[in-house]
């Protein structure tokens, strides 16, 4: 008994150490198989060896593979000893007898004289089996271009420049000017009518309303502001930009002064030389002050100094035009007293 087993496992022993070793090799002859297959055929060639400075020629890259192999990339930088390539063309892939035909075509050039090589250049090809990660790496043979100057006749002795001919214009090297000209001359001619058009239809749409005298107008309005209670339902910045607004227009109005376009420095110091006006300076400067820091400095006025600056307002236009009054019923008393 003990004999039969130990042939037995002898030959199982030795029928799985056959099949690994068969597997084995077979794995190894698969994965080299592409070692054996044929290898790809570089060619390349130029369609001239001499040319002259700045002149361009061709170089051909012709490559045949089999099947086995795919083309991974090849390496031909944009310029060396002297050669720049100008365009690298598309490639062209074909089919034949089961075979690959790649070939590109290089545009190339050379802008210094003398012999130069284009050097070989590094092709890889990759397994077509996804599984092996062979690579095959060939090289392209060197090619040489030879590049001369343009010949020059050292015999001839040198020639003067000519001077510079002048062309003889006609009317239809001045076409694309007059042309200019004429829709130049005619985009004015409209853009004048619809502007003159707009313009006379925005005066007759006009209607001219007769304007209140400076001090109605201002009473008005800060005796609206004033029963609205406005500093309580707008922001301060509003509401000092409107109050100081109907004071600006009521003195320029009434005194002639442009303040609309004045600074406070500059208000405060036509209000000083202004005889009338002078007498309330006090509450001017309290209101622009005021109206100064809210608008500029972002400052948060209080509801009270707000509704004093806007009594000190109506202080302000009660007491000039009352003075305004006195002073122009006292020059018509003295010019009636002079008449007689």
């Amino acid at each position: 008994m003990f004999v039969f087993y130990k042939v037995f496992l002898s030959n199982v022993y030795n029928l799985l150490w056959r099949k690994l070793w068969l597997g084995a090799l077979g794995f190894m002859l698969l994965r080299q198989g592409v070692v054996f297959a044929q290898q790809p055929q570089i060619k390349v060639y130029a369609d001239s060896s001499s040319i002259l400075i700045g002149e361009q020629f061709h170089v051909y890259l012709d490559i045949t593979l089999s099947p086995a192999y795919r083309l991974q990339g090849y390496a031909l930088p944009d310029s060396f000893n002297h050669v720049e390539v100008v365009r690298r063309h598309p490639g062209d892939t074909l089919l034949v007898n089961g075979e690959k035909h790649f070939q590109q075509v290089f545009t190339l050039t050379s802008f210094d004289s003398g012999r130069w090589v284009i050097p070989a250049f590094p092709v890889v090809f990759t397994s077509a089996n996804p599984i092996d990660t062979v690579h095959l790496i060939l090289q392209t043979d060197s090619l040489w271009i030879t590049v001369h100057t343009v010949p020059v006749d050292t015999t001839q002795p040198f020639r003067p420049i000519h001077k510079i001919w002048p062309v003889k214009l006609t009317w239809k090297d001045f076409l694309p000017y007059i042309v200019a000209l004429l829709l130049l001359a005619l985009l004015i001619i409209v853009a004048s009518y619809i502007w003159r058009h707009r313009r006379k239809k925005a005066q007759l749409a006009t209607i001219q309303q007769p304007a209140q005298p400076p001090y109605e107008e201002a009473m008005q309005l800060l005796k609206q502001m004033l029963e609205t209670q406005s500093w309580m339902h707008v922001e301060m910045k509003m509401y000092f930009t409107q109050l100081t607004d109907v004071l600006r227009r009521y003195i320029e109005r009434a005194f002639q002064i442009p303040a609309m376009e004045m600074t406070s420095a500059e208000l405060l110091q036509s209000i000083q030389q202004d005889a009338i006006l002078q007498s309330t300076l006090n509450e001017w400067k309290i209101i622009l002050q005021e109206a100064d820091q809210v608008k500029f400095a972002k400052w948060l006025s209080a509801e009270v100094i707000a509704e004093d600056c806007l009594h000190k307002a109506i202080h302000i236009v009660e007491t000039t035009h009352r003075a305004q009054e006195a002073q122009q019923q006292v020059a018509h008393q003295k010019a009636q007293a002079e008449t007689q």
